[in-house]
């Protein structure tokens, strides 16, 4: 949570900050932040790099519209020239999770929070916060201040079981 590649990732992603229209909102920033890492993995190595050909898809097009499928398209095919196959990429700053073996990112919604996930993610355009705050166990009252966020964070991880790395 507080290291020197979790900085670095950071401030990559919040030069990215500002864009404006892009897929998702935040998506095609952070998107283009794991390639860019992998990029400078690969140029490191002697290999190409990356140099941002999907970031055309993560605004819209000259209609209005995302093309979120071509920008996914475009993501899978330059991640796997940067890292590897889908199911064995590796990177020295990454650690990548097999969707197949654990739910790395469980979309609430009609299944609830009652499956196991890495994170339980609330996604969606228009997001009921005091539904998450409820779920989360947290009041919004709390909600401005750092220091009570992470202490009940921490404190939540305590009541779980964690498996680093997720099923053998």
């Amino acid at each position: 949570r507080s290291s020197q590649r979790g900085h670095f990732f950071l401030d990559l992603l919040l030069e990215k900050a500002a864009w404006m229209q892009n897929i998702e909102k935040d998506q095609g920033a952070f998107d283009e932040t794991v390639l860019e890492i992998l990029g400078m993995e690969a140029t490191a190595r002697g290999d190409e790099g990356y140099d941002s050909e999907c970031a055309q898809y993560v605004w819209p097009n000259a209609k209005g519209n995302h093309e979120i499928a071509l920008y996914a398209l475009c993501w899978w095919r330059a991640s796997e020239r940067l890292a590897g196959p889908f199911g064995a990429r590796h990177s020295s700053f990454f650690r990548f999770a097999d969707p197949r073996l654990v739910d790395v990112n469980h979309v609430v919604g009609a299944r609830g929070l009652e499956e196991p996930a890495v994170l339980h993610h609330f996604a969606g355009r228009s997001k009921d916060w005091d539904f998450m705050l409820e779920t989360f166990g947290m009041a919004r009252r709390n909600t401005g201040n750092c220091q009570r966020v992470f202490q009940h964070v921490d404190s939540r991880a305590a009541e779980k079981r964690c498996t680093p790395g997720g099923p053998p």
